[in-house]
């Protein structure tokens, strides 16, 4: 099948990846139009379909984008030198980059991972949490193992630290002028280990209620 229209190479594609992002992340997937995909992008219907089987094939592979990129950071961070402080704060950081270099691309994720189960595409949410806790747990679970955290298990001190980074993003979501700097994640992170540093007694002692 011949591209319908003139374009340059993965040009109308580009365009129809950045149209349903920025409706995709304001809207919902129920919410969005295959006309106002192709509407936003200039382009016509049945250049949408030479890329993409349906909206539902254009939605996948836009989130797996978005995500893969999300996921990329946080094994750069894991897999960095450095102890488990430093690591954290690497992955905190490079979240909060991805927010401020494109928010509708964390929304979208935002909105995929925490969405009720029934909106949008059948995706298997649970192995995408599972995916970026466990990456996230790994540094974790060194801290304790370095005694360099304590007061819970790897679980429900992970499952903290994502909460607020994950409150922190939702709210760049609706408050665009919300600026993540690399500062407010440093000092997020301090504030996690200040509640988490080792103690040989530790005053708390968390256990999560969930099984990843």
């Amino acid at each position: 099948m011949a591209v319908p229209e003139p374009t340059t190479t993965n040009e109308a594609e580009t365009k129809l990846l950045n149209s349903a992002l920025n409706l995709f992340s304001q809207r919902g997937y129920e919410g969005t139009s295959i006309r106002e995909i192709i509407e936003g992008a200039g382009v016509t219907r049945p250049v949408l379909y030479y890329y993409f089987e349906n909206k539902e094939d254009l939605f996948r592979r836009l989130f797996e984008t978005k995500f893969s990129e999300l996921l990329e950071r946080i094994e750069a961070a894991v897999e960095s030198e450095g102890d488990s402080v430093t690591r954290l704060k690497r992955i905190i950081s490079g979240a909060f980059e991805l927010a401020e270099q494109n928010s509708d691309s964390v929304r979208l994720i935002l909105q995929v991972l925490f969405s009720p189960p029934q909106q949008g595409p059948s995706l298997d949410r649970n192995r995408l949490i599972r995916q970026r806790f466990k990456l996230v747990e790994s540094v974790i679970r060194d801290g304790l193992e370095n005694k360099e955290l304590s007061g819970g298990d790897s679980q429900s001190l992970t499952l903290v630290f994502l909460g607020v980074a994950d409150m922190h993003m939702m709210a760049k979501s609706s408050r665009s002028e919300t600026r993540l700097s690399p500062e407010i994640a440093d000092g997020l992170v301090e504030f996690f280990v200040a509640g988490a540093k080792y103690r040989e007694v530790p005053e708390t002692r968390l256990v999560s209620p969930y099984s990843f």
